[in-house]
């Protein structure tokens, strides 16, 4: 039986580490296997993979590195985003990627995720290598999302109705105010009699990885 992934722990090491996690990988102290010298496909190809992106406001070709992406696989069938055929030359050879998920879109994963297993990245900064670290999800209602270098367990109803209380509070609050809690006075007046219901729902959650993941697809009703 091969020896476990060096990185995730769950998938069978095929290829030889070395070859993969260069001076420039920085995240090994995040291994979860770290005696291992073998990595699998999913996490290689993910720290390894670079794209040609058409960059509609440049109207230009850009090239990606794939921890810019939030990724959404059902099994090992990647749905989001969508990777093509290559285009260039040599170096320059790289599939093209497109359809590179929304706010909006991954906003419904979580309310509405696919069938088991799935596995949902979503990336905040772009910074970091993120689908190495994520695990898959057996179950619809109760599930792990890795958001940036964080796991979390999501239980989707509750989830649904913070999102709710949430957005509601968009309808007078921006983004900031919600997650602090310090309101411009001038909009707590408008509100008053209306938010305080949806503010005690928030409150607790103030501070914790949950609320910024609400503030980060929650949409204002337009």
């Amino acid at each position: 039986m091969a020896e476990a992934c060096c990185i995730c722990a769950i998938r069978p090491g095929e290829r030889a580490a070395k070859d993969y996690l260069t001076v420039y990988f920085t995240d090994r102290n995040r291994a979860k296997n770290p005696s291992s010298d073998r990595i699998c496909t999913w996490c290689s190809d993910a720290i390894r993979l670079r794209a040609w992106y058409f960059n509609p406001t440049k109207q230009a070709w850009v090239k990606l590195f794939a921890r810019n992406w939030s990724w959404l696989y059902q099994g090992e069938q990647l749905i989001a985003p969508t990777l093509g055929p290559e285009r260039g030359e040599g170096k320059d050879q790289l599939p093209v990627v497109s359809d590179l998920p929304t706010r909006v879109q991954m906003r419904c994963w979580l309310l509405d995720p696919p069938e088991p297993p799935f596995t949902i990245a979503i990336a905040e900064s772009g910074q970091k290598h993120i689908l190495p670290w994520a695990m898959p999800a057996y179950s619809r209602d109760y599930y792990p999302v890795q958001f940036e270098l964080d796991s979390l367990w999501v239980d989707r109803v509750q989830f649904a109705a913070l999102l709710s209380h949430y957005e509601a509070l968009l309808g007078w609050f921006s983004k900031t105010e919600i997650d602090s809690g310090a309101w411009h006075s001038d909009r707590l007046i408008k509100a008053l009699g209306r938010y305080e219901v949806h503010d005690q729902a928030i409150a607790p959650h103030r501070g914790t990885r949950l609320l910024q993941l609400l503030s980060y697809v929650a949409q204002k009703e337009a």
